[in-house]
């Protein structure tokens, strides 16, 4: 294996090990599960730590999964995390701001947008 794909593998397992971490502290799903979620294999972080190798287009996958706060316990990436997202060039997302995470205060205060069949632009 070289260097790049070290250290690829060394973010990868960084990022799964943060959030197992956070699953642990916060609830959430396992590890596992988002395996079988992002690349429709539960085993693929357990054949990571054995140092089996994966694919581009699945550290692809993942980091997409991974740089999204809401996919995240408590909707926050850990530092580490974020740090090794961005060591392989996909820094996190910002949190952007939605009424489902901010409470029913903000939802009456700002309704969604209905739509009126009546109305054309």
């Amino acid at each position: 294996m070289s260097g790049m794909d070290n250290a690829y593998q060394t973010a990868l397992a960084t990022v799964a090990d943060a959030y197992e971490a956070a699953v642990a502290e916060h609830g959430g799903k396992s590890l596992a599960r988002i395996a079988t979620i992002v690349v429709s294999s539960g085993a693929f972080f357990t054949r990571l730590r054995e140092g089996k190798t994966f694919h581009v287009h699945n550290l692809e996958k993942f980091a997409a999964w991974f740089r999204e706060p809401a996919n995240w316990p408590n909707l926050s990436i850990p530092h580490d995390a974020a740090a090794a997202l961005t060591s392989i060039g996909r820094p996190p997302f910002p949190l952007m701001p939605h009424s489902y995470r901010t409470g029913a205060a903000s939802v009456a205060s700002n309704p969604a947008p209905v739509f009126d069949p009546a109305v054309r632009s």
